[in-house]
């Protein structure tokens, strides 16, 4: 028997999984992972798969090749390190400001060698999909998601079709030579945003028949995200009253709450979900403006923001037209839940931001983090929190300077460039058939 069943959010039927990604109701509700283990007991493995209870997958991943147990160093794949504020809780004021730090830190023993919480996200999923049969997906990227699916794609033997516009491309890199069996890069003009991106995507899956890795609907991308609050619980102790992150399609703050819930249904820590601030480009805030009016629906007048302007965002890859906000699950019942919060930061205060936080904490960030820090500063100016309360600030990446220092970065180069993602996928359908 599987240790996991998934519930849909909309029906409430459970079923066994298959790489499911939406249920037969029609309601368009997400699905949840129900475990059979109720209480937390994380392993003492210093990596990711020390939750693998609380993650969809039945057994942690072999690295370098299927059925090769060997690990690539101590402490792949890498997990969040979180650890006590001194220096920017002092700043602002707070006693119990506690750091998640998703990214490349090996000073404190940070080891995600993509720098972003993306690196989560991809060994859960990619493990979840060879476990249900699957020998490739295609995912549609605004840079983050891509290179930590390339990275572990590479590790687990796997291969993964990575669809993203040219603007993404200076974030699109590896720590190793991956081959073209494990990565494959469809671009499209840099005059195309992530919306674009997903679109074509949507589009190879359909008339060519690729499976999805699923965005927001993937459960094991969530929970996988989710292992950032397991991780500041196993540190502090007990849920955090305040938990902070930037957002564009809102997935972490979504996957936060889960983890949150399943947490509070062991009962040893805390008994009040942690209220969620999340933040967005000012320039770009779909969310933000209607969370503002509780509306439950995202409307045209929240997208004013035309496409060429998207890469002038502090923080493009939060620039997501199409949010999981409204679907049974989504953001709209995250922030519900928990009374939560939105903010929107100006691209010059995520700019000082960003240079607070490296003064402070002595390690850069990438501009998402810095959006971050703007929300819970503006939290702190507004009494939105107090001095005393646990407070978990999602720094969703960082340490890209300090990884340059140890690695050599190797681009990831589109095989294909398209100029609209409705051009004839004649050239896509040689190159993904002849596999």
């Amino acid at each position: 028997m599987s240790k996991y069943l998934l519930q849909c959010l909309s029906c409430g039927a459970k079923i066994t999984d298959n790489y499911t990604l939406d249920c037969s109701c029609g309601k368009g509700g997400f699905f949840r992972t129900v475990y059979q283990q109720k209480s937390f007991n994380p392993s003492s493995e210093n990596t990711l798969w020390r939750f693998q209870e609380w993650l969809p997958v039945e057994k942690p991943a072999s690295v370098g090749s299927l059925g090769n147990e060997k690990q690539i160093f101590e402490g792949y794949p890498g997990k969040t390190v979180v650890y006590k504020s001194v220096y920017l809780g002092k700043e602002l004021g707070l006693k119990n400001l506690f750091i998640a730090f998703n990214g490349y830190w090996p000073e404190k023993n940070a080891k995600i060698v993509t720098g972003t919480f993306k690196g989560l996200e991809a060994p859960p999923t990619i493990r979840r999909a060879i476990e249900k049969g699957l020998r490739r997906l295609l995912l549609a990227t605004a840079g983050n998601t891509g290179r930590a699916f390339a990275e572990e794609a590479a590790h687990q033997a796997f291969e993964v079709i990575i669809v993203a516009s040219k603007s993404a491309q200076e974030r699109l890199w590896t720590t190793q030579e991956v081959k073209e069996e494990n990565v494959k890069y469809i671009a499209l003009e840099k005059e195309n945003d992530y919306t674009n991106a997903i679109k074509l995507g949507k589009r190879i899956c359909s008339e060519i028949k690729i499976e999805t890795e699923g965005g927001a609907r993937n459960v094991a991308r969530r929970d996988g995200m989710g292992t950032c609050l397991l991780e500041a619980v196993t540190e502090i102790g007990s849920l955090p009253h305040h938990y902070f992150q930037a957002i564009g399609s809102g997935t972490g703050g979504i996957a936060a709450w889960e983890a949150a819930m399943r947490l509070l249904e062991d009962g040893r820590f805390g008994q009040v979900l942690p209220k969620l601030h999340l933040a967005q480009n000012k320039e770009f805030a779909p969310i933000f403006n209607a969370w503002l009016e509780r509306r439950p629906m995202i409307t045209d007048t929240d997208l004013t923001l035309p496409v060429e302007k998207i890469t002038e965002l502090f923080a493009e890859v939060l620039a997501n037209r199409t949010p999981p906000y409204s679907v049974n699950g989504g953001v709209f019942d995250a922030l519900t839940a928990t009374q939560g919060e939105m903010y929107a930061i100006s691209k010059s205060k995520a700019i000082a931001m960003s240079k607070f936080f490296s003064s402070t904490e002595e390690i850069d960030i990438v501009p998402p983090a810095a959006i971050a820090v703007g929300a819970l500063v503006e939290a702190v100016n507004n009494e939105k929190v107090a001095a005393n309360d646990i407070i978990l600030l999602n720094i969703t990446g960082g340490g890209l300077l300090r990884l340059k220092e140890d690695y050599d970065l190797v681009p990831i180069k589109p095989l294909i460039t398209l100029k609209h993602p409705n051009d004839p996928l004649d050239e896509v359908s040689e190159l993904l058939i002849k596999d």
